[in-house]
């Protein structure tokens, strides 16, 4: 049994497309990040090598809750196009409960990691430290070698890191709008008319019961008792 009529058929095709699109975007901007730190962290690694010294570079406060934006990121594209295609070619009212739900609770951890996430990105850096033998570097000495290499220890100056924060907001945004519509469309469905295709519609009958009468017996009517 499905519902007659898709409440918000429009809107909600829009939203969950945008969550779809951005969710994906913002995936993608976190394996970007990761895979771009590996490879800053090589590069500094490496040039340091020769010399003798020992780099260690501590980013796990921002790369933790980076890998849980961007999971939930997938989700949220995964969750959006499983509504999508229950919204073009399904029309069941538990679907859409079900689907609506679960978008407001990745919507609600999203918003739960990235606000974290952003603080970390705007006013945090990574912690550098150098050893040559068992000897530390200054952090003056490790701070030139980083302007020589034309790197940053300082997240927001980094900018996959600030890409990977701002697009999954835009996700999150979208999302939002999206799990809310959601919601609102299995409100109304609850009340919506239903299509049963395996009822047919009832046969009724106007026409007046049969009279039988004889000649010159114009008004008796035959009664069945």
């Amino acid at each position: 049994m499905v519902v007659a009529n898709v409440p918000f058929r429009l809107p909600r095709l829009a939203a969950l497309s945008l969550a779809f699109v951005f969710g994906v975007v913002g995936f993608a901007m976190g394996i970007n990040a990761l895979v771009k730190s590996n490879d800053q962290k090589d590069l500094v690694k490496k040039q340091a090598a020769p010399l003798g010294a020992t780099v260690n570079i501590d980013t796990d406060d921002v790369f933790d809750v980076g890998c849980v934006v961007t999971v939930v990121c997938a989700l949220v594209a995964l969750t959006s196009l499983a509504s999508l295609v229950s919204l073009l070619f399904a029309r069941s009212a538990r679907a859409f409960t079900f689907l609506g739900l679960f978008l407001s609770f990745l919507t609600i951890w999203l918003f739960a990691s990235l606000v974290p996430m952003t603080d970390f990105v705007a006013n945090r850096q990574a912690k550098v430290s150098a050893f040559l033998g068992t000897v530390p570097l200054p952090d003056s000495i490790i701070q030139t070698v980083q302007q020589q290499l034309g790197v940053t220890s300082v997240y927001r100056d980094i900018h996959y890191l600030r890409l990977a924060v701002i697009l999954p907001w835009i996700a999150f945004l979208f999302s939002a709008i999206a799990s809310a519509l959601e919601l609102m469309a299995a409100r109304r469905v609850r009340n919506a008319p239903l299509v049963d295709n395996t009822t047919a519609p009832a046969m009724t009958s106007t026409e007046p019961a049969p009279s039988y009468k004889e000649k010159g017996d114009a008004n008796v009517e035959q009664v069945q008792v």
